[in-house]
């Protein structure tokens, strides 16, 4: 007599029948006792959430300026700026962000320091103009920075997208991906600070020359701004406008395209309480985290994502009683994805328990005599 032990149990989740959104509880009243392993079975989700949510509703960069970018005297300082992008739809299109982007470069930036809103400015001086544009032709970003109402180079800017908290965020959207390049705050050790980044260009780059025409005879190692601009990605040098320092040079296109109107390539589903089992890589070192699941998005926006798997991946359960659990549903970047931003979906767990060794005498008989059967080949 062969008895199966194994059991599974199975929880239909319906989002909508949950009152606190994306980190909710579910109750199990009477428990599920024994539960050694659970699993995603199936999920299912519209594919319309929102793109500019948590982290990706603000864009920052950094600007550096010097009084006077040829005398080789004084340094450059620095200054964090960011716009706030929360008032605008949930979800917007390529050019539609664009366009909110450079409305509000014209008067809502924000201070990174004081948090007050107003123009991007050092001090009295004019702001630096920044434009974004969107080609619709190869799907790519594009910014360019200029000092219009500059006719001396006293006061000289240079621009340069910023990471903040270990994430892109928007920037990547836009397909500027190489974050080697770009300046970082509160990130990875091996990408250099604003305050780094401001020590190295007063040791490297004290005296930049506006014109190669500009350059004192004899000197032979010098940078102007042309040069400045060809030879980085995404940092670039405004100044005087000129000929040879062109809107081309003080323009920076992607390196990639744009994936902000399907922005996430995957969906975590997480649990405190059930993820057990999972690490994630984190600058190149495995961490344990709460992930129960990944559900991939290899559909076009507003379809839908389903998930159905008849090999679950298990992850083991530290307390065998469940009475309760959590559930949250994150993005690729293990962004929070806000309630208003979550559409509502639908989700299957199973559970599988075993049942304790029944040790009656009738059964110890049963299952020895099913073993000298097993070993002398016997049958009645």
């Amino acid at each position: 007599m062969t008895i199966d032990r194994h059991h599974y149990k199975y929880i239909h989740i319906e989002s909508t029948n949950h009152k606190s959104g994306n980190d909710f509880r579910v109750k199990v009243p009477h428990g599920l006792n024994a539960c050694t392993r659970v699993a995603l079975q199936n999920f299912s989700i519209p594919n319309t959430i929102g793109n500019t949510y948590g982290p990706l509703s603000k864009l920052y960069w950094v600007e550096f300026m010097k009084d006077n970018a040829t005398s080789g005297v004084g340094d450059w300082s620095t200054k964090l700026f960011y716009i706030d992008l929360s008032d605008v739809p949930s979800y917007t299109q390529n050019a539609e962000i664009a366009t909110f982007i450079n409305d509000k470069l014209q008067n809502e930036v924000y201070d990174f320091d004081t948090k007050t809103v107003g123009t991007h400015s050092f001090g009295a001086e004019d702001p630096l103009k920044i434009d974004f544009v969107y080609d619709e032709s190869n799907y790519s970003f594009s910014y360019t920075v200029s000092q219009t109402t500059l006719t001396q180079d006293l006061g000289v800017k240079v621009f340069s997208p910023l990471i903040y908290q270990n994430d892109a965020a928007l920037w990547n959207h836009f397909g500027f991906n190489e974050i080697d390049h770009m300046i970082a705050l509160y990130s990875a050790n091996y990408l250099l600070t604003p305050a780094e980044s401001v020590v190295l260009l007063n040791k490297t780059h004290k005296t930049i020359y506006p014109l190669a025409a500009d350059v004192p005879a004899g000197v032979e190692n010098y940078t102007t701004y042309s040069i400045f601009n060809r030879t980085r990605p995404y940092l670039r040098i405004a100044g005087v406008p000129s000929l040879e320092n062109s809107l081309m040079d003080r323009t920076s296109e992607s390196d990639g395209h744009s994936t902000h109107e399907n922005h996430f390539s995957q969906l975590y589903i997480c649990s405190d309480t059930l993820g057990t089992d999972s690490m994630l890589c984190n600058n190149d070192t495995a961490v344990p985290t709460n992930i129960l699941a990944c559900v991939m998005n290899d559909q076009p926006k507003f379809s839908y994502l389903n998930y159905q798997t008849n090999t679950p991946a298990w992850n083991k359960l530290n307390d065998t009683k469940v009475q309760e659990f959590d559930i949250k549903i994150r993005d690729h970047r293990g962004r929070d994805i806000p309630t208003e931003n979550l559409p509502n979906f639908n989700m299957t767990l199973v559970f599988e328990t075993i049942d304790e060794m029944d040790y009656q005498k009738e059964h110890t008989k049963e299952y020895l005599r099913e073993a000298y059967r097993k070993e002398h080949n016997y049958r009645k």
